[in-house]
């Protein structure tokens, strides 16, 4: 399991840094923009199309890698008043919920992608297919999903090492 962990920890990682390039990305295009229509009165066509799809993108990741590290909000107050047997069953039945909900916005997502209605459209600015910004969607959720059925050991460890214990 300790292999299935670092992988795991490793997509994090570069889950991470790329968040970090778009970030990078959105915040140099940004201030470009505003300098170059204040002091020139210019604009790109492309620039807020690009960083729109950029907050959809480090949205979706930043979801994903969020939810591997548990920093989601959860029911933190309820869960740390329960016993160690309720904890248990109340950890694991919300993780079902959520993974049933994410895998079924991700099958919805993938029918949606391959319309060519999608794939065929293009952006006004940027002039890319309209696929790479709604793949964020299947990417960010499917990511989730892995996260989410390994949280199903983590729990079942916690749980096996009395680490729910009051």
């Amino acid at each position: 399991m300790e292999v299935i962990k670092s992988i795991l920890d490793g997509i994090a990682a570069v889950v991470k840094r790329v968040i970090a390039v778009m970030l990078g990305v959105m915040l140099v295009v940004a201030l470009v923009e505003v300098f170059r229509r204040y002091l020139f009165g210019l604009s790109f066509p492309w620039s807020e199309e690009l960083i729109r799809y950029l907050i959809i993108w480090v949205s979706f990741l930043g979801g994903a890698v969020a939810y591997k590290e548990q920093n989601l909000v959860f029911f933190d107050m309820i869960v740390d008043k329960l016993h160690s047997k309720f904890k248990y069953v109340l950890l694991m039945l919300t993780n079902t919920v959520s993974l049933i909900f994410v895998s079924y916005i991700f099958s919805y997502a993938l029918k949606v992608i391959n319309k060519p209605s999608i794939v065929k459209q293009k952006s006004i600015g940027l002039q890319i297919s309209m696929l790479y910004p709604y793949l964020a969607i299947p990417v960010g959720l499917g990511l989730m999903i892995l996260f989410g059925l390994y949280h199903y050991r983590v729990i079942y460890a916690t749980y096996k090492n009395g680490g729910y214990n009051k």
